[in-house]
């Protein structure tokens, strides 16, 4: 929270630029106060910011997260979470009740999709990552899977289609 920091990550706007988050989970309450000291600067927070997923740790993850969801300046890529879970056993099960709480609390309109690519080597192939996240988002509506997959990154991030 360095008046510097904060000075410089508010300048981004005038050049209509973003600010991708790459954190913990315990440094969400940081966040939260920065993405609020810079309500025109547009945020991505990336890989759901960490949580403890092999320790199934929703809490106080998912109470941060939710709080973060209610600044408008803000978008939650769904990313770089299968090695935050057991590397070598990790089942589509163990990421379900984040990527909910992370669908729940952003709404369709400010999620996207992430590989973390090639990071995530380390715990998945990328094949075995996308068929996840498809399974655990298959009941999502069409448009609202398309939004993720797609569309709000080419919005969020100014993609020409």
């Amino acid at each position: 929270m360095r008046p510097d920091f904060v000075a410089g990550v508010r300048l981004l706007a005038q050049y209509n630029l973003s600010f991708d988050l790459c954190i913990k989970h315990w440094q969400l309450p940081g966040v939260i106060e920065l993405v609020r000291r810079c309500p025109d600067t547009a945020f991505i927070l990336d890989h759901l910011g960490k949580p403890g997923i092999k320790q199934r740790q929703l809490n106080p993850w998912q109470a941060d997260l939710r709080k973060l969801a209610e600044l408008p300046n803000i978008v939650c890529k769904i990313s770089g979470i299968v090695t935050e879970a057991d590397h070598e056993s990790w089942q589509p099960a163990d990421l379900e009740p984040f990527v909910n709480v992370a669908l729940d609390a952003f709404g369709e309109e400010r999620v996207l999709f992430g590989s973390d690519w090639p990071v995530d080597l380390l715990a998945s192939t990328y094949r075995r990552w996308y068929e996840t996240l498809e399974g655990l988002t298959a009941h999502l509506s069409l448009l609202a899977r398309r939004k993720l997959w797609a569309e709000n990154a080419q919005h969020f991030y100014r993609i020409d289609r």
